[in-house]
């Protein structure tokens, strides 16, 4: 291969070859269920410290497995079945891939407000413009609220969850999408709530 004439013809395949001759040296840890797994572990070490702490089970699809809690007796001696905390994903004999399960509920409530956050993402400009994503947590005596803002130029999709001190008490989730009319001299960008 001449490198003098594919430095002059193409200099991005330039880059190509040099990238697929460098080793790479990549790795990502992924806390999940109290656990590191390191992106790119083989398949012995990434099994070995999973099932430290998790009932690994083989998924239908070749190299998933989902990660149990593993059952341990409440106090009045009964178990119950937890459900998975997340899977990993092994090809070619490594990690490529671990998933975290942030939680789930099931209510008629919570399906209409998560299908209608997904369908206000899906409305969200697309023009190559990407939200802007903060978070806050006020906490006072008797409760927590803690929020998230993905803030387009012309809306602001925000995510809340209040929790009373009393844990017993089950926390709200609100969903909101803001538009706000812009101020003199300003550019048409939604402001969160606050």
């Amino acid at each position: 291969m001449n490198l003098d004439r594919l430095k002059k013809s193409a200099p991005w395949a330039l880059a190509i070859v040099i990238a697929l001759a460098t080793p790479t040296v990549w790795a990502q840890s992924v806390d999940i269920g109290g656990t590191t797994l390191t992106l790119g572990a083989s398949r012995a070490q990434t099994l070995g410290v999973a099932s430290a702490e998790f009932n690994v089970a083989p998924a239908h699809a070749n190299g998933q497995y989902f990660l149990y809690p593993k059952v341990r007796p409440m106090n009045d001696g009964k178990t119950v079945a937890p459900h998975a905390v997340g899977s990993i994903n092994i090809q070619n004999g490594e990690l490529v891939r671990v998933t975290r399960n942030l939680g789930s509920f099931r209510s008629a409530d919570g399906q209409a407000a998560i299908q209608n956050m997904i369908e206000a993402f899906a409305q969200a400009p697309s023009q190559g413009r990407r939200p802007a994503v903060h978070t806050d947590t006020n906490m006072t005596g008797d409760a927590s609220t803690t929020r998230v803002y993905f803030s387009y130029p012309d809306r602001v999709i925000q995510v809340s969850v209040y929790q009373p001190a009393d844990m017993s008490v089950a926390a709200t989730v609100d969903i909101t999408e803001q538009y706000a009319l812009p101020t003199a001299g300003q550019p048409t960008t939604a402001q969160p709530d606050q």
